[in-house]
């Protein structure tokens, strides 16, 4: 290995834009080569997938996304899969031998590419670093939810009231096969035998690891997620609308936001985003006369950086265990406050009163208390917005990032 120069094998089921975890791969695959390292990715195959010289080591896709089967031999072949996918294994450990890494670090590999990868990687010599996006370790369905509301029943060792209500695509099969899966890792210690270091976006993650006893304390280095700010242009102008981008669906406390524009129904609302719930929130609204709130479905791009810039603040009233959500460090980034509820990691993120507003979560009174403040007192939404911004400059941009997550490797390398 050329000194300061690493081969880092970064794995992660998709290859492709998909969500926040493939953010952060495909972005800190493409900072990792500006710095002089060779990241060499491990994925899934797909048409859509971003080109790779590394793409035939990939495993055939796998479309996990609709109820499973339920039929006895199906179920199994799908739990065996599950608990320790072969094919995986194998591709994996050709990429390793064909390319030597000095280090790996994988993101969502859960379900179709399995933990049998790390077992491949610790048998290699491979030092391993994970990153956990979400609570999929303390949690069958990941989120912490049960019939919406917070639930933490299977945060021990068993995870059998995941079957009895239900918690994975309201299924019983889907749920019963997430259970077997869960429990057959937590008992075997697949992931705490093979993983020299484990990542986590926030104290709050980190903090409900070791509280019930999964990980422990020294095995988990925390490093929030970031923006990249050289791609934002901050506006500090405030704009006469509130926005809100993300799924519309419960978790999001999207309900809370439109109960809570009733209360400011002459101040205009925005937002970006699919969902189950957007045709019942299109009713909800005409039924209220809420004239000023508009569902503009799904946006991206500079589209989406614009609706950032012209916005007065952000609303993000999650109901959900949050872990380090990245709209509100882009929003800090376009120069924009961000009103938030106060669970999960949001707290690391917003500092009350400075760049940012908290609340209850689900409270509406609440919400639009906070939201009258910034309508009604524009400079200081500019202001706070200023804060976000420097904020986000010095202590989350990308850059910090990168250097923080080089770090990381060399810990892990010096620890393994």
């Amino acid at each position: 290995m050329a000194e300061n120069r690493l081969k880092i094998l970064v794995c992660n089921k998709f290859y492709r834009p998909v969500g926040g975890p493939e953010t952060v791969v495909l972005d800190s695959i493409r900072e990792l080569k500006a710095l002089g390292h060779e990241p060499i990715p491990f994925s899934m195959a797909h048409p859509e997938n971003v080109p790779s010289e590394y793409a035939n080591y990939f495993v055939q896709n796998v479309d996990y996304n609709a109820k499973h089967s339920q039929r006895g031999m199906s179920l199994v072949r799908e739990a065996a899969s599950l608990l320790y996918s072969k094919e995986a294994r194998r591709q994996i450990e050709r990429l390793i031998k064909d390319t030597k890494p000095d280090i790996a670090h994988a993101h969502n590999i859960y379900h179709q590419l399995s933990p049998s990868i790390l077992s491949a990687l610790k048998q290699a010599g491979v030092p391993t670093v994970l990153t956990l996006h979400d609570g999929k370790l303390l949690c069958a369905n990941m989120l912490f939810l049960t019939g919406g509301k917070i639930c933490e029943r299977c945060a021990g060792r068993w995870f059998h009231n995941a079957v009895v209500h239900k918690c994975v695509k309201d299924s019983y099969a889907s749920s019963l096969l997430c259970c077997v899966e869960e429990t057959a890792h937590r008992m075997s210690g697949i992931y705490e035998r093979n993983v020299d270091l484990f990542l986590a976006p926030s104290q709050f993650l980190k903090g409900k690891m070791v509280q019930h006893g999964r990980l422990k304390e020294s095995s988990i280095e925390v490093l929030p997620n970031y923006a990249d700010v050289n791609s934002w242009e901050p506006s500090y102008v405030p704009g006469d609308y509130a926005f809100f981008a993300g799924r519309i669906e419960p978790l999001k406390g999207v309900p809370t936001l439109w109960k809570a524009c009733k209360e400011i129904p002459e101040f205009r609302v925005k937002l970006a985003g699919r969902g189950p719930l957007l045709e019942e929130g299109e009713i909800f609204c005409k039924e209220n006369g809420l004239n000023e709130v508009q569902h503009l479905g799904f946006q991206t791009g500079d589209a989406l950086k614009a609706l950032f810039r012209e916005s007065r603040f952000v609303a993000l009233p999650s109901e959900c265990y949050e872990n380090s959500p990245m709209v509100i460090l882009e929003a800090f980034a376009a120069g924009k406050p961000v009103i938030a509820s106060r669970i999960g990691g949001i707290p690391e993120l917003i500092e009350e009163g400075v760049d940012g507003l908290l609340f209850e979560p689900g409270n509406v009174q609440e919400l639009a208390s906070a939201m009258r403040r910034l309508v009604d007192n524009p400079d200081l939404a500019e202001e706070m917005g200023r804060r976000g911004r420097a904020k986000v400059e010095e202590r989350y941009s990308l850059e910090a990032y990168m250097k923080s997550l080089v770090r990381v490797y060399n810990k892990a390398l010096n620890r393994a």
